[in-house]
């Protein structure tokens, strides 16, 4: 456990010397923030006040939180599994005394160490704005934050593990990206889409990476309906990591490694 913590103080360590880059990072949120309150604005007043703007507002800011936080949001592991494939730079984990899943995993939480800490901040922010009603809401959080990290790990490794097959997986992946953010509630919440797509979403993997732990925050009991989107989740988290790390080890034994 020790090694993976310090791979991922190195790669953090080595973000920091780049410190426009964290400006950038910044800068984004604020830019990405302002316009979501604008729109959500707009929205709300075309509906006649259907919708609740304070609520909406907290809604996007623990969205955003949690997808930076299970690293659903363009898949920064699934991408650094893509990157090292391509560049061959692989091989160097795979003769080390290490397991390569891991390390991987660390090297991209370093990477997208302050994504993470902005990440932390919008949760912080959602929930002052609209706190949890009962301690039924936190625990709800953290079983469907479990299941998003669950589902979302298995859609990073996915996605990486098809740059051992294709040798441009990035169109794929990009389309995979922008299909997930509408479908997982990033971009906009499942209450909002007409009934029958949204049944039809709510039984794939898709909302457990970030609508479950989000809604789960303004649920103040446990009835059948959140029952079945904790089994829906089980399932999936289950079913995909299984799968995907099948897929994984079958492709990663024609696999090539060069150099030491």
């Amino acid at each position: 456990m020790q090694i993976y913590l310090e791979i991922i103080k190195f790669s953090f360590l080595r973000f920091l010397i780049y410190p426009w880059e964290i400006v950038s990072s910044i800068l984004k949120r604020i830019i990405e923030i302002f316009f979501l309150i604008i729109f959500w604005t707009l929205v709300t007043k075309s509906s006649g006040n259907v919708i609740n703007i304070t609520q909406i507002i907290s809604y996007f800011f623990i969205s955003m939180g949690v997808r930076d936080l299970v690293m659903s949001h363009w898949g920064p592991f699934g991408g650094e599994i893509g990157r090292q494939i391509k560049s061959g730079e692989l091989s160097k984990y795979l003769v080390r005394p290490v397991s390569i899943i891991p390390t991987l995993y660390s090297l991209a939480l370093g990477k997208s160490g302050m994504r993470v800490l902005l990440a932390i901040v919008n949760l912080a922010i959602g929930l002052v704005i609209f706190p949890p009603k009962t301690y039924i809401s936190i625990l709800l959080f953290v079983i469907f934050f479990i299941l998003a990290l669950a589902v979302s790990f298995a859609y990073n490794l996915f996605q990486g593990t098809l740059f051992f097959h294709l040798t441009d997986a990035y169109s794929i992946r990009n389309a995979l990206n922008n299909f997930i953010r509408i479908f997982s509630g990033e971009a906009i919440p499942l209450f909002l889409f007409p009934f029958t797509l949204g049944q039809i979403a709510r039984f794939s993997p898709f909302p457990s990476m970030v609508y479950g732990p989000t809604i789960a925050l303004s649920t103040i009991q446990i009835d059948q309906s959140v029952i079945l989107n904790i089994a829906i989740g089980v399932f999936w988290a289950v079913f995909l990591n299984i799968a995907v790390y099948l897929f994984w080890r079958r492709s990663i034994k024609n696999y090539e490694a060069v150099g030491i």
